[in-house]
Formats: C-alpha cells, structure tokens, sequence
C-alpha cells in the first residue's frame, strides 16, 4: 500500500510540472557514472569507465553558467583522463515547449599515464544545441560543437534525455562523442553518461 502510494505521489508531482519550465529546466546539478568510455588513438584503443558532475545555473534573463568535472580511467593502459570546463551561455525559447541554447567554454583536460608522468592542456569550446519537452515529464536535447585544446581540435557531438521524477529531480542519460586532431593523428573520446540530477 505504501508503495503504491509512493507511486500515486510521484506520477501526481511530475503531471503538475508547468510544460514551459520543464523546456527550460535552467538551473540544475547532476552527479553521473561513465559505464562506457572507449577512446581511440587510430591503431589502439582502450575502454573503461568513469565518473563526474556538471551543472548549470541562471544569473540573468536567458543567460547561463555551466560547469563539468569527469574523470575516466581506461582499463588496459591505466590511463586517467580528466576534463574541467565552465562556461557561459545564452537560452531563447523556440516554443512553449522547446528551447534553443549557445554555449562557449574553458576546457582544462588532464592526461596522465602511470610512470610517464601527465599533459595538462587547456583550451575553450563552442556549442549550439536545443532542448525540448516530448511530455511533461520527458525532455530530450542536443548540441553540436567545435573545440580546440593546445595543438589539437574537432568537433563534439552530444544528445540525450531526461526523465523528471517529481518536480526537482530527474534521471538522465547521455551520449557524447569528441574528435580532437593534431596534425594527422586523430583521437576519439566516446562517453555514454548516466546519472541523476537535482534541479532548483
């Protein structure tokens, strides 16, 4: 019976959100698990896992702070990546139900090998994407981007979804691809990131 009322309670919250501030869902934080991390170097690649938090938080009309800590760690070459940005944006509605966002960045990535020491670079990226609300409680978005970090850049892809739980938390899942080049050598990070989010 407990449960059920729990379940009645929850559906009930999340059906009251305002369609319009869900699009928005401006201010949020969100804690997350890389379960997947594959990075490619051309003839070798290695996969494992990893962790972060990000989040993002209005000060003006329409604009927007960002931030972003992951780490992964590769299982095969021990590697240990580590990326923080922060950022500053700009959000406009498209719709009631749909917004469109730019966003520039600063980009401190960290690669460190064990025995070999580590490469600390620093950069800045550049996105465009949009988010909207499929439901009252589903929204998905999306963003492409260019970034450059020292003697590297390429593009970065990301999309995915958030599922509203009750009016200040959300479920989310995300997939983010990043293609850094430097001369002729390419490097390609995949993360898929699951997690969960508080918004405010």
């Amino acid at each position: 019976m407990k449960k059920q009322l729990l379940g009645i309670t929850l559906l009930g919250a999340g059906a009251a959100l305002p369609l319009a501030a869900q699009a928005d869902a401006m201010n949020y934080i969100d804690g997350y698990y890389v379960p997947s991390a594959d990075v490619d170097f051309g003839p070798a690649d290695d996969d494992g896992d990893g962790y972060g938090v990000k989040g993002r938080a209005q000060f003006a009309d329409q604009l927007f702070f960002s931030g972003e800590y992951q780490q992964n760690e590769y299982d095969d070459s021990d590697l240990e990546f580590t990326q923080l940005r922060a950022g500053v944006g700009f959000m406009a509605p498209i719709n009631a139900d749909a917004s469109w966002l730019a966003r520039a960045e600063f980009i401190n990535a960290e690669l460190e090998a064990p025995g070999a020491g580590s490469d600390d670079e620093s950069g800045f990226g550049v996105h465009v994407g949009a988010e909207a609300a499929l439901t009252p409680r589903f929204i998905v978005d999306g963003s492409i981007g260019y970034l450059s970090i020292d003697d590297t850049d390429g593009p970065e892809f990301r999309f995915g979804g958030r599922f509203l739980v009750g009016p200040q938390f959300s479920i989310f899942a995300d997939y983010r691809l990043t293609q850094l080049e430097d001369g002729d050598a390419e490097t390609d990070f995949d993360d898929i990131r699951v997690g969960v989010g508080f918004m405010f």
